[in-house]
């Protein structure tokens, strides 16, 4: 018996469920790094780990159902290239949300009390953008007109993060620490304002899409 085809409907459901759970590994993350800033024990620390692990190896397989589904349907030929790159857009998100976690927990990082405020404003507008991704992945599945506002909104707070980045880097390098430890809250940081600039990356595909369609 031949594969039953699929169709973009279809298609648009399991995207929308890997982005699902997308946003649940940059969620897990933010909560490991509030965590990290209250000065939770490493066993808690883990735990969240975990979860940002489980949810992007939730979203991985999702993916595989995606790729297996692009295959399979015939009339999404045409769609196929830009399916699947919008659905490895998402899927860098949720590896860079890992790696954060990842870093938290194998290195043991402590972030100085100077530069606990500005971290968690980062991880804020981090959760928001990745919120606003969610929304303009879904107005470009459903043929919205919101993609522009969304894409615009979305670059404003990777522009936002870049300046709390730099304020942290100007913060961390005018303290007394010594420089191994300045360069591990420095990676750490890094790693964190990844998540946007991969917000941003998918956020203007969505954009380049959304033109091209018109």
């Amino acid at each position: 018996m031949g594969f039953r085809p699929i169709g973009e409907q279809e298609v648009a459901q399991l995207i929308r469920r890997h982005l699902e759970h997308v946003v649940g590994a940059v969620d897990a993350m933010a909560a490991g790094v509030r965590g990290l800033l209250e000065g939770r024990p490493p066993g808690q620390l883990a735990e969240l780990a975990r979860e940002t692990h489980d949810q992007e190896g939730r979203a991985d397989d999702v993916r595989r159902q995606v790729e297996l589904a692009l295959v399979r349907g015939a009339s999404l030929a045409s769609r196929r290239g830009v399916l699947l790159q919008l659905v490895e857009g998402e899927d860098r998100l949720a590896n860079a949300a890992e790696a954060v976690m990842d870093y938290v927990t194998l290195q043991g990082v402590t972030v100085p009390g100077l530069l606990r405020p500005l971290v968690a404003q980062i991880v804020r507008q981090t959760q928001h953008q990745t919120e606003l991704v969610k929304l303009a992945v879904e107005a470009l599945l459903e043929g919205g007109a919101e993609v522009v506002r969304l894409a615009e909104k979305i670059e404003h707070i990777e522009g936002r993060v870049d300046e709390l980045e730099r304020r942290c880097m100007n913060r961390l390098f005018s303290t007394e620490l010594p420089l191994a430890d300045k360069l591990l809250v420095r990676d750490f940081i890094g790693k964190l304002v990844e998540i946007s600039d991969r917000a941003e990356d998918l956020s203007d595909l969505v954009f380049t899409f959304a033109v091209a369609r018109r």
